[in-house]
């Protein structure tokens, strides 16, 4: 590709050589100012021995700069069309694996086994469309791979679901799981306008440092359930919601009880429950799952 990568009259004749056509179903639009992107390769602390997935590389504007900065970078692209444009462009790099496939479908431990985490930090940076946005978030911390931390560039809306705090409208159950494992910052707003083709909402970007301690992870599964069951009709007390965790939940008297306990009122509804307060109840349901077993 010649010329600069986010210029747009390079962006729209890359396109027009290869016939190509963004497609708004898959959020195809394109960065065109060069100051996001280093911002976001600044915001992932990049180092020459790491291991960087990127996902939804697009045109490569990201691409290359990582690829001049660290050891390897593992690109997973959905579209055949743009792989084919980055595999041409891209080509002399040697530590570039360029993969056709949907980040949802990969088999993300599969893909990196040949790479020890003790000879590379493990960091994601990610461009997500809005509608695979949270699954994709939650396949990656969800791989068992040791990550030191995340960057998405995001739809501005999401990242204030990441960001928001108890009993704000944005609180659900990906910012109390992301906020478990690590600390979240919303390192810059993106102006819809540095984007080819201009999508309708403005972006953000976010960053995800996580946490090393070990108990955390053995007690993710349990804060899943409850989170799940306290997100999934907003409408119910906590009382109500959580006894679909039956059978270890499912006595009213001894759950509300517990609750009390834990100084949780069983009449409040998840959405105003801070993150420490379903790290109790988690802990709970691993108490009770433990004594069933």
């Amino acid at each position: 590709m010649p010329g600069k990568p986010t210029s747009i009259r390079t962006i729209k004749q890359t396109l027009s050589e290869k016939k190509f056509a963004p497609r708004k179903s898959l959020g195809q639009n394109f960065l065109t100012d060069e100051n996001i992107i280093n911002k976001i390769g600044r915001a992932g602390n990049l180092a020459a021995d790491d291991l960087v997935l990127e996902v939804g590389p697009g045109l490569g504007a990201l691409t290359e700069n990582l690829l001049k900065s660290v050891a390897q970078v593992v690109a997973v692209e959905y579209d055949r069309g743009l792989c084919s444009i980055l595999n041409e462009r891209l080509a002399d790099f040697k530590n570039l694996l360029l993969l056709n496939q949907d980040i949802l479908a990969l088999d993300i431990p599969q893909t990196l086994k040949n790479y020890s985490s003790a000879a590379y930090h493990f960091k994601v940076l990610a461009n997500l469309p809005y509608y695979i946005t949270t699954p994709v978030i939650f396949k990656l911390i969800e791989s068992g791979l040791p990550w030191e931390l995340m960057v998405f560039l995001v739809q501005n809306e999401v990242a204030e679901r990441l960001v928001a705090s108890p009993a704000a409208k944005e609180y659900g159950a990906l910012t109390v799981m992301i906020g478990f494992l690590g600390t979240v910052e919303k390192i810059g707003f993106v102006p819809k306008t540095v984007f080819y083709p201009a999508p309708k909402v403005d972006s953000a970007i976010v960053r995800i440092t996580f946490n090393k301690q070990r108990e955390r992870l053995e007690l993710y599964p349990y804060l899943r359930q409850v989170v799940q069951a306290a997100f999934g009709q907003r409408r119910k007390t906590i009382l109500n919601a959580l006894t679909s965790l039956e059978p270890f939940f499912s006595h009213k008297s001894i759950l509300t009880d517990r609750l009390w306990g834990l100084g949780i009122d069983p009449q409040r509804r998840g959405e105003t429950l801070s993150l420490e307060e379903f790290l109790g109840i988690a802990k709970e349901l691993q108490s009770a799952i433990t004594k069933k077993v």
